[in-house]
């Protein structure tokens, strides 16, 4: 381990004023070394969030080592990086009940249960203008610019999130012979913009918020969390060439907005492929942003702003949400103009400092 983290991992515990010297949930309290999920996370990529982590762990310090309490899923590093207070695990979030937008197709009632609708008040009435992706009991992840953007008039106001929505025109929804509860309505307690985000900028950095809820949201097949990319393989992906899936009841080709939650599949571009056809439009494409689409008539639109950018892995059927629906060409699905959207493995720590 190099001096630089290891000076991180001792101001760490150093700061430990008692020891716990049991451990629970089939861990066992060893030396750091021989917990190599651990020890290899610090050594690759110590952040400021594994402080916390770490000191979670602690269990001694005897004979001047350093020891953990070594999870038994230690090999599975999301074992480690799951905050025990803030976020569901594997176990709960990123999972649909069953196997059954521009260029996009309708969903099943309780497909990509963790979308989100954002409610905006206006003088006259109110509407649905952005989307977003829950992530926890409490919290809705979306993008800076539907809380403080350009384009948004300064008398609307962002004050509730639906979950658990399909058809917007109906008050219960049914597909054939299956019908889900009706949608949840939720009161939005505290909008937190990224803090250097700066709607007047035109190459959208840290285009990325939270929204925290007023209540807790009870889990349903209809409601569910979708996974952060917590480890730090999954949050240093730029996922070039993967297939990912944008979902939202956004602008479509024949309609101002879907009343049905579509999807669509779009590719992920590779950043500087991207970053060349945007210069051509006066923006640069940073390395905290990825890119999607480019296919004439497949694309995220107007409507599906803040909504995720999702996809499963190879090692697990959990769905992730990789990106955060910022930007992108006008007309949408225009061919070879991807999409552009917060890359969430960049601010995962930003995420979890501003989740209570």
């Amino acid at each position: 381990m190099d001096s630089i983290c290891s000076a991180f991992i001792l101001g760490i515990l150093l700061t430990v004023v008692s020891t716990q010297s049991t451990c629970g949930g089939g861990s066992k309290c060893v030396v750091i070394n021989d917990c190599p999920g651990i020890y290899n996370m610090f050594k690759t990529h110590p952040t400021p969030y594994l402080t916390e982590v770490f000191k979670n762990l602690r269990c001694d310090y005897i004979n001047n080592k350093h020891y953990v309490c070594c999870p038994s899923l230690y090999k599975d590093p999301s074992a480690v990086y799951q905050p025990q207070t803030s976020l569901p695990n594997t176990t709960v979030c990123g999972i649909q009940s069953n196997d059954r937008i521009v260029g996009g197709t309708v969903t099943d009632l309780d497909e990509h249960p963790w979308l989100a609708l954002l409610r905006y008040d206006k003088p006259k009435g109110w509407g649905f203008y952005c989307a977003g992706v829950l992530i926890s009991s409490r919290y809705v992840l979306t993008a800076a610019h539907c809380l403080k953007g350009n384009d948004l008039p300064s008398t609307w106001r962002l004050t509730q999130v639906r979950l658990g929505e399909w058809n917007i025109s109906s008050p219960r929804d049914c597909f054939q012979e299956d019908c889900s509860p009706t949608a949840k309505d939720i009161s939005v307690a505290e909008l937190i913009p990224h803090e250097k985000y700066d709607p007047s900028n035109v190459h959208q950095q840290n285009d990325i918020a939270l929204l925290r809820l007023s209540q807790d949201v009870d889990f349903t097949d209809f409601i569910k969390p979708i996974c952060l990319p917590t480890t730090p393989e999954q949050r240093m992906n730029l996922f070039t060439g993967y297939d990912m899936e944008v979902a939202g009841w956004g602008k479509t080709e024949n309609t101002t907005m879907s009343q049905i939650k579509l999807k669509v599949r779009v590719p992920v571009v590779d950043r500087a492929t991207c970053d060349r056809v945007y210069m051509k439009a006066g923006r640069t494409i940073s390395d905290k942003q990825l890119c999607a689409g480019g296919e004439e008539g497949k694309d995220s639109c107007r409507g599906d702003s803040g909504g995720p950018l999702m996809g499963q892995l190879q090692t697990a059927q959990n769905w992730f949400v990789f990106g955060v629906v910022s930007y992108g060409p006008s007309p949408c699905g225009t061919s070879n103009w991807p999409g552009v959207y917060t890359r969430v493995g960049s601010y995962v720590d930003w995420i979890l400092a501003n989740m209570k």
